[in-house]
């Protein structure tokens, strides 16, 4: 007798649809879906990749590291000199000059620095001050308002609203136009350079309705109630960048010795290929020029869609934006009427009703395995949608609600035929066992005999890092706050050793030993090592800013790196042993890490090392030693970057000059050395190694060494 397939009830069906529809909608607003859909905003911009600017409406003058090198002052730097730079900016034919700085105090030092700048604002019409709002502690609403320096607020001053907020999880997609206080509509900054720019006057209004802000002809939709989203031209720096001082360095100002060159009102000299400065090369005329700072320690950086991407050389790198260059994004958003669009709430439930439509013609007409299959093409056909209109249209499509609604009702359908058929599967759904294979257990697993005493002989690379000057930091720390920055430090190297098929043979403090090769041999096991030393440098690079942030000791770490031949094994007593290795290149690689310290360096490598990677990444020479405890000296290299990693001329420059100088140093051209280490300490005045040869140099010059002198350097210390 053959069972019929109990036949399916319209009422359960319109149950299920509707319960997937709102558990969708519903659920798309639960904190971890909003982040999830707030990162499926980055893919599509990640995606979309940078846009192409090819006259940028606006140009940024950086408050960096060399501005603040360079000027006489260091920051905060006196009103004159904003005064200064606007005077040069409207020389050069700036249309509109907004200041990214909060000046709502007076500068107590120099009063009369505040006068200066007063009469400036005074004489222009064009220029754009900030101010903000700030949030109550009480019920999180904005009440206080801080504006400019009554000074610098005269008839025809300008001031717009710095105020950004980031989205639930820290990063800034939105921008506000304007914000209500006291019952009225204050503009922002970008709103106000906007103003000044599009019609040379503040006298437009600037009023919004449930869709739009509304300037003059501007028509900008809104995102949600108070913001719109920022359509990013790509990660940070995207725009035209000028240095504070390259404005500043004229005739009439003085910077430092070093950088006082006057290029600034500089006309050139076509004749010897002299391009003429800022003030009449044309770059800065009939532009938005935004001041605002980009020194890390001001803490005016933001992570946006952009903050993961990749750098000049391909990496993938973090950086977060300037302030600065969130407002240049908004205005070029507006300037080129290229916004971000969604859908309105009737058509995102529409499409809910579609798709769950779909599904359930899906579980009904296909076998499970078909079902599954054809599911997935419509879950990555939506994903494609998604991205091709963001592409193409600038169309936000939400992407969290739909494939809710797809797995809910599918999970609904499914679970409905299966009652109705009345089988006895199970249903494994999101339920997987977890395992994170052990590579020295597998291969002891393979071949129970390692399980004895003893090794054997094998050529691989190890590694050994320690943190620099770690007992000062240790002292300086409570013992929790001490194992946690430990921990966070050690977690991270640990996933990068383990990236590049290494594994950990030990920690001892903040001291970590690893090897590459063992237990299951790699070909390239000194590419790989060298590689991991890199990607530890830099992501400890990124690791310094986010403790620099949180007030905690940021770390450095010294990483020495030898290849040879070794006893791999397991070692220890009959009843306890570890896998781990021994011989003297082991021992090689645990004194160079310690002899970074006397070459001021961060990653040092053997000649063992350097002739299986030579033709790979980029090193320099430093010296011959000989570490202690050992006869026999080696020579011994600085591990920098990738060989396709790309570097200033500058550093190009160095790297071939202090080879050229070591060479002449080993011949006992004393003199012919001291100049060349010389020019390279003119271009990096604190690259240790040339300082040491440059030292050495005028030593042996005037007291050269014995006839046998072989250039060899003996380590005192390990």
């Amino acid at each position: 007798m053959k069972l019929e397939k109990p036949k399916s009830k319209p009422f359960v069906i319109a149950l299920i649809a509707l319960g997937a529809f709102a558990f969708a909608f519903i659920f798309s607003y639960v904190s971890i879906f909003v982040n999830l859909e707030l990162k499926m905003v980055d893919a599509r911009f990640s995606l979309r990749g940078p846009l192409e600017m090819e006259d940028s409406p606006v140009v940024i003058i950086s408050i960096d590291d060399q501005s603040d090198e360079s000027t006489p002052d260091r920051w905060p730097w006196p009103r004159s000199y904003y005064a200064h730079v606007i005077e040069n900016l409207e020389e050069a034919g700036a249309k509109v000059i907004g200041i990214d700085v909060m000046l709502d105090q007076s500068d107590e030092s120099n009063p009369a620095s505040d006068d200066y700048l007063a009469k400036v604002l005074k004489k222009y019409d064009n220029i754009v001050l900030t101010g903000k709002l700030v949030r109550t502690s009480v019920n999180y609403s904005y009440n206080t308002l801080i504006p400019p320096y009554q000074k610098f607020t005269q008839a025809n001053s300008h001031w717009g609203l710095v105020t950004l907020e980031s989205d639930q999880d820290g990063f800034y997609r939105r921008y506000p136009l304007g914000q209500t206080y006291s019952d009225s509509l204050l503009p922002s900054f970008a709103a106000e350079i906007l103003r000044l720019y599009k019609n040379g006057t503040t006298g437009t209004p600037l009023w919004e309705d449930m869709d739009y802000f509304h300037l003059g002809t501007l028509q900008i939709p809104k995102f949600d109630a108070s913001s719109m989203l920022v359509n990013y031209v790509g990660p940070a720096f995207s725009f035209p960048y000028y240095s504070f001082d390259n404005i500043l360095d004229d005739k009439d100002f003085d910077l430092r010795e070093d950088y006082d060159m006057d290029t600034f009102d500089s006309q050139g000299d076509s004749t010897v290929g002299l391009p003429p400065g800022l003030k009449y090369s044309g770059l800065l005329k009939d532009k938005i020029v935004l001041i605002g700072a980009t020194m890390h320690e001001l803490h005016d950086n933001f992570p946006t869609p952009f903050l993961e991407h990749h750098n000049a050389s391909g990496q993938n790198v973090l950086t977060e934006m300037p302030g600065v260059e969130i407002h240049a994004n908004a205005i070029r958003t507006i300037l080129d009427a290229d916004y971000i669009t969604t859908l309105s709430i009737p058509i995102i439930l529409f499409v809910l009703l579609l798709l769950i439509g779909l599904v359930l013609l899906i579980s009904r007409k296909l076998s499970t395995t078909w079902g599954v299959l054809i599911l997935l093409v419509l879950i990555a056909a939506y994903l494609f949608l998604s991205a091709i209109s963001f592409n193409n249209r600038n169309l936000l499509l939400p992407v969290t609600a739909p494939l809710l609604a797809i797995l809910f009702s599918y999970i609904g359908f499914t679970v409905y035929n299966y009652f109705l058929a009345q089988k006895e599967k199970k249903m494994l759904r999101g339920a997987f066992a977890y395992y994170v294979p052990d590579s020295v257990i597998q291969d002891i697993l393979n071949n129970p005999d390692k399980l004895s005493l003893g090794g054997e002989e094998r050529v691989i690379s190890v590694m050994f890092t320690d943190v620099a000057g770690f007992t000062t930091i240790s002292e300086a720390l409570k013992p929790r706050e001490l194992v946690g920055l430990l921990n966070e430090y050690l977690t991270e190297m640990t996933d990068i050793v383990l990236k590049h098929q290494g594994i950990i043979d030990k920690y001892e403090g903040d001291a970590i030993m690893a090897e590459f090769g063992v237990p299951v041999p790699i070909e390239n096991h000194a590419r790989a090592a060298c590689n991991t030393a890199i990607e530890m440098q830099s992501k400890l690079h990124h690791l310094r800013k986010q403790w620099a942030k949180r007030g905690v000791p940021e770390l450095r770490a010294r990483i020495g790196i030898n290849s040879g031949e070794v006893i791999v094994g397991n070692m220890g007593s009959r009843d306890v042993f570890d896998y781990t290795v021994m011989g003297d290149h082991v021992n090689l690689g645990s004194r160079l890490e310690g002899a970074n310290k006397f070459f001021g360096t961060s990653i040092m490598i053997s000649q063992y090392t350097y002739e299986l990677i030579k033709d790979d990444f980029l090193t320099r020479p430093l010296d011959l030693i000989r570490v202690k405890g050992k006869k026999k000296p080696i020579e011994v290299y600085e591990l920098i970057a990738d060989i396709k990693t790309k570097f200033t001329d500058d550093f190009i420059k160095l790297i071939e000059l202090y080879t050229r100088g070591v060479a002449a140093y080993r011949n006992r051209k004393w003199t012919d050395a001291a100049d060349i280490f010389k020019y390279c300490l003119k271009l990096f005045p604190d690259d240790k190694p040339s300082q040491i040869y440059y030292e050495r140099c005028f030593a042996y010059k005037a007291n050269p060494p014995a006839d046998d002198w072989d250039g060899v350097t003996t380590m005192t210390e390990k």
